[in-house]
């Protein structure tokens, strides 16, 4: 008995020490001397709906106990659900969005309808479809060290990016190699229970976007800095799919995500209580990158205000100000005097001050992106505790890439009188025909389809073209196609030397015909291929494919391809 008595004693006093050492600094309370006209507020939240513990009420909840005034819902999906309309739950808006997963990381999609297909496959084409149906797309997570959560392409026009999450923090922390990583991870298990929020906020050291990644796009066009939650209520121990609880702890919970972090957006109007209308002046306040992120897990509340003068006028955070003479920049904020504020202009720090809470700085009349970081300091882990957007000073945007060359010569694949050399290609259980439609102008091909119903298991209809002779000289296939209604196909290029091989590149079509055209080194493998790109000689067969990427199963509907030519 002693003896059992004498090693619970023991365990009692190691756990006591490890909590006693690893219990990070308690957050600072601040006094806000003045108020700086933002909403604060969380994305990337995500309920039972899909893989979240709660229904939307106890996360509303759970957001008024953390002093939100705003959420934004993004349960995992295809975007094809209706959203529920924004509603006001415990005092706090609540906006639905939805997290599309695609071939290159996921995406966000806020302040948008209901997509007529599922939204699904590249990231360039989730991006494209985000946009065209009048969403603000945010990537999430993009630094993940988990392949299926981390964004790869970089050269598409996404909207905002996630500067920091909360669970790629605790996944980078895992995936460091050491002890001491593993010790990071043990220690924030002991003092979570004492002081949730400035546990979640230590893990958040070093794990952010880095400077050198956000080079690439910045520099392209307007891009929105946000912070998202990613708040389930649970941490996965492994990589598991979405929904999976095996490997599962009920923690981070709501509340304490939620008083972790914050995205303080800079409204044209107050809010007034009408959910419709204050959601519209919450998203407009997104898109336009009128925001920053406090990490409230350092110190809470936040009161801060970032601006830039020049003869041209002034501007605010996620604002452009044309060139016009030297700038003054004008920083406001409620720091602790021990904290450190950093002015960026591109990626070269400008100035570095601590123990001020007003500052004004004069720069000579270079053109560049000037942000601000105030930052907690080295004995805290020198952790972000404010990330505001950019203003845009003299920045002149490349226009968009041009057109490739004009072709040269073409070869045509369909003769607008027969459908030689033209079939369909359904799979076992799908149904399809083809006719040949005349039309002012020469005739159409009509693709008649129906793939078959349940649950997705790679049904498609295809209509193809063989190519004997193979596609060269050619290096491209240009066509016109229409679409009883919205839906985007694949265009996919088959070689049969040995094993068949396939590339393909999806195309959105809709009512209206437009000429598309898809280049052969602008594609993607499809399962295993010897390369990435097909060669010209080696194609035998162009195939226009409808199946369950963007179509849902039992769809049917009827798509018109005209003008298909070989060009170079």
């Amino acid at each position: 008995m002693k003896k059992f008595l004498f090693l619970t004693a023991a365990i009692v006093a190691a756990v006591a020490v490890l909590v006693a050492v690893s219990l990070p600094f308690a957050r600072l309370r601040l006094e806000s001397p003045f108020a700086d006209g933002t909403v604060p507020g969380i994305i990337h939240v995500h309920t039972n709906r899909s893989d979240g513990l709660s229904a939307p009420d106890g996360v509303a909840a759970a957001a008024a106990r953390a002093g939100l005034k705003f959420v934004v819902f993004t349960d995992h999906g295809d975007a094809t659900r209706t959203p529920d309309p924004p509603v006001y739950r415990s005092g706090v808006l609540c906006l639905d969005a939805v997290e599309i997963s695609t071939t290159g990381g996921h995406y966000l999609a806020i302040d948008m309808p209901a997509a007529p297909y599922p939204l699904a496959g590249e990231a360039r084409d989730v991006v494209d479809d985000v946009r065209r149906l009048g969403g603000f797309g945010v990537v999430a997570h993009p630094n993940s060290p988990k392949l299926a959560l981390s964004w790869r392409d970089w050269n598409a026009p996404f909207d905002a990016v996630e500067w920091l999450n909360p669970d790629t923090s605790w996944r980078i922390r895992m995936r460091e190699p050491g002890w001491r990583a593993r010790w990071n991870i043990v220690a924030a298990l002991a003092s979570y229970p004492l002081r949730s929020p400035e546990t979640i906020a230590r893990l958040l050291y070093d794990t952010g976007l880095g400077i050198d990644r956000w080079e690439l796009f910045a520099h392209k066009r307007r891009v929105v800095l946000l912070a998202g939650a990613d708040a389930h209520a649970k941490l996965a121990l492994a990589n598991v799919d979405p929904g999976d609880n095996s490997f599962a702890l009920p923690i981070p919970g709501y509340e304490a995500s939620f008083r972790t972090l914050s995205v303080h957006v800079r409204p044209e109007r107050p809010l007034t209580g009408d959910a419709v209308r204050d959601a519209t002046t919450v998203a407009q306040a997104l898109r336009r990158g009128h925001a920053y992120v406090a990490i409230d897990g350092l110190a809470s509340p936040p009161a801060f205000q970032f601006t830039a003068m020049n003869a041209r006028g002034t501007a605010s955070e996620g604002d452009q100000l044309d060139a016009g003479g030297p700038v003054t920049l004008h920083v406001r904020s409620n720091a602790p005097t021990s904290f450190v504020t950093i002015i960026w202009r591109d990626h070269e720090p400008l100035a570095r001050v601590r123990d001020q809470a007003d500052i004004t700085r004069a720069v000579t009349d270079v053109p560049g992106m000037y942000r601000v970081e105030i930052t907690a300091p080295p004995e805290q882990g020198s952790i972000p505790w404010i990330i505001s957007n950019p203003i845009y000073v003299g920045i002149t945007f490349p226009a968009a890439a041009a057109e490739r060359h004009a072709a040269s010569e073409s070869r045509p694949l369909f003769d607008g009188r027969t459908t030689t050399r033209w079939r369909i290609e359904p799979d076992a259980t799908s149904v399809a025909a083809l006719d040949l439609v005349p039309q002012t102008g020469g005739a159409e091909l009509r693709l008649r389809y129906g793939l078959s119903g349940g649950a997705a298991a790679g049904q498609y209809v295809a209509l193809a073209v063989e190519l004997p002779d193979g596609a060269a000289p050619g290096d491209r296939v240009t066509f016109t196609a229409r679409a009883d209604h919205p839906l985007r196909m694949s265009v996919q290029f088959r070689t049969l030397h040995g094993a068949a091989q396939r590339w393909q590149r999806s195309a959105y079509v809709d009512e209206v015909g437009r000429e598309q055209t898809v280049h052969f080194n602008d594609v993607t493998p499809i399962g295993v291929t010897r390369t990435p790109y097909p060669a010209a000689k080696d194609i035998h067969d162009i195939l226009f494919v409808v199946e369950t990427t963007n179509t849902k199963p039992g769809s049917s509907g009827r798509l018109w391809i005209r003008r298909v030519d070989l060009q170079r």
